[in-house]
């Protein structure tokens, strides 16, 4: 499924830079009656809505992280020490268990693996943005802008990275950060309330997301959207909804291996889709293409309508990728075809390289265009092709070596 987000993700960004417009209009943008002028509004524009796939693709990494790290019962730490490094040195029990028989996440050894997956290609894509700058990449190099860069702080300041994409990156590293805190109060929710608890970070996302853009917008901040969406602490939420639904799958397989009922269903049943003909799973996929084309075919009609449909998507989706994550997850729909799909050996293998293709998509973007200007109508489908090839290079040569000499 991650493949699926940063493919949607990867082939979007090749659409602005490309002269697909000219392909479909070579007469140039026709618009709407003869008295309006085009910048009111144009036809013609083509968007695939990846920023919509964000929502997914951090929903993922809690779920992943959850299921990776936080299967055993946890506890928190009751001290700093024993938070960052398990039980101290003598305690009852120093395999980093506590008098209640319960570990502690060693904070400290999380963190360096996770630094250890990030950093390669996080501040080698950084360099290589301001070695051979391209006019998509070409930001001004300060010393305040070097050291939020090299911090992974940028976000935080309401500013972009060298690599404009590597602002998802910066926000990562901010979920990571919060994992081990989170996970063990996570897995102290009881099973019935998990959902509801998602709901309720869903809510809070959407109420801080939109509060937060008036709030800007008022300032007159440029591109409040843009703003508010880059700042990791509005994006924590979604990262808890991605950990609540992986906490529970677990209950539910639970559940299901010992032959009781899951103590959490979905809210969304077979019955709701095709008089129970598709599998939820299935269903939801058809779901988001079709929110994704609508929105497509807004922005199409009316190129005013990029920002208000990638601001609605990424406010209204987390949802449905909730459902989506945890339909698709759920033994019982192993036969649906979206499911198929997403274990498929293409797919799995696309979302192994899906890391490294992400962070470096855009500078074989920002090259091409330093290269040719205006890309070529197909290079929307160029793009994913030798984006992957490329991520599986440097996902075998740099970050694997690299990660692993960083590694406790």
């Amino acid at each position: 499924m991650r493949g699926l987000a940063v493919l949607h993700i990867v082939i979007n960004h090749a659409f602005p830079l490309s002269n697909t417009s000219a392909f479909f209009f070579p007469e140039g943008f026709p618009v709407y009656g003869p008295d309006v002028a085009p910048q009111l509004c144009r036809v013609g524009g083509l968007d695939l809505m990846g920023s919509g796939s964000l929502g997914f693709f951090f929903i993922i990494s809690g779920y992943v992280l959850v299921i990776g790290y936080a299967q055993r019962t946890l506890r928190p730490g009751a001290t700093l020490q024993e938070s960052m490094h398990g039980a101290p040195e003598g305690s009852p029990c120093e395999d980093g268990e506590g008098a209640s028989g319960l570990p502690v996440l060693n904070a400290m050894a999380f963190l360096q693996g996770r630094f250890a997956r990030l950093a390669p290609m996080y501040y080698l894509t950084s360099v290589l943005a301001v070695l051979v700058p391209a006019p998509v990449t070409a930001y001004q190099v300060t010393p305040i802008r070097t050291v939020l860069m090299l911090t992974g702080t940028s976000t935080w300041f309401f500013g972009d990275p060298f690599l404009v994409t590597l602002w998802t990156v910066q926000v990562m590293f901010f979920f990571y950060l919060c994992f081990p805190a989170l996970a063990p109060r996570i897995q102290r929710v009881p099973p019935r309330q998990l959902r509801s608890l998602a709901m309720g970070m869903y809510v809070f996302q959407v109420v801080t997301y939109v509060g937060g853009y008036f709030l800007f917008d008022g300032l007159g901040v440029a591109m409040p959207w843009m703003r508010i969406r880059n700042f990791p602490p509005m994006r924590l939420p979604v990262f808890v909804m991605g950990m609540c639904c992986a906490m529970q799958r677990l209950h539910a397989l639970h559940a299901r291996s010992e032959g009781r009922p899951s103590p959490a269903d979905s809210w969304v049943r077979p019955g709701r889709f095709c008089c129970g003909l598709l599998h939820p799973a299935t269903g939801l996929a058809i779901v988001w293409v079709a929110v994704m084309l609508a929105f497509s075919l807004a922005y199409y009609m009316c190129h005013q309508m990029r920002t208000p449909a990638r601001f609605t998507l990424e406010v209204a989706l987390p949802i449905l990728y909730y459902e989506w994550v945890y339909a698709a997850t759920d033994p019982d729909q192993a036969a649906s075809p979206v499911v198929r799909f997403f274990q498929s050996r293409p797919m799995t293998w696309i979302g192994e390289v899906s890391m490294c293709t992400y962070m470096t998509h855009f500078l074989l973007v920002a090259w091409w265009t330093r290269l040719v200007g205006l890309l070529p109508f197909w290079a929307p489908l160029a793009l994913p092709l030798v984006s992957l090839l490329v991520g599986w290079f440097v996902t075998h040569f740099v970050e694997i070596p690299l990660g692993g000499l960083l590694r406790p």
